[in-house]
């Protein structure tokens, strides 16, 4: 079933006609941002809009991504213009609800029983010192989650 069709669900109706094929060409340019960013960059980039004067917005998950595209961002524009999207200027917006929803998800983050054992060995390993501190730390809190 095509979105496009009689039987999809945008159907013949003109304005869902028009925002399906704003939305398309929207996925569009940010396939073509990611794909004319670093590689380590382009999972950040999370979303496209076009502001006033042709300004490309670029929605990014982190301050450091922000940081790294305004870096990246007279290469990006001329990549872009070069293909055929004509933007004046590339500005990145953090996007503040993916840096909360981020946080939380890493707070739940448990390592596997094998990590846990490699980072055991590595902790004997070690000098005596914070390091090592730290490693036996990680690894006592870790068992202490998986007996929750």
């Amino acid at each position: 079933m095509s979105l496009f069709g009689h039987s999809g669900f945008v159907g013949n109706d003109r304005e869902l006609l028009r925002l399906a094929a704003r939305v398309s060409e929207l996925n569009h340019l940010l396939d073509a941002v990611r794909r004319h960013v670093p590689q380590e960059l382009a999972s950040s980039c999370v979303s496209v809009a076009w502001g006033p004067e042709q300004v490309l917005l670029v929605g990014v998950r982190s301050s450091a991504a922000a940081a790294r595209l305004r870096v990246a961002a007279p290469q990006l524009r001329d990549a872009l213009n070069a293909a055929g999207w004509q933007a004046s200027a590339i500005r990145p917006r953090v996007q503040v609800a993916l840096q909360q929803e981020k946080s939380r998800i890493n707070k739940d983050l448990r390592l596997s029983d094998s990590a846990c054992a490699a980072f055991e060995q590595l902790a004997d390993t070690l000098d005596a010192g914070p390091l090592r501190d730290a490693v036996a730390t990680l690894v006592a809190h870790q068992q202490q989650r998986k007996t929750r």
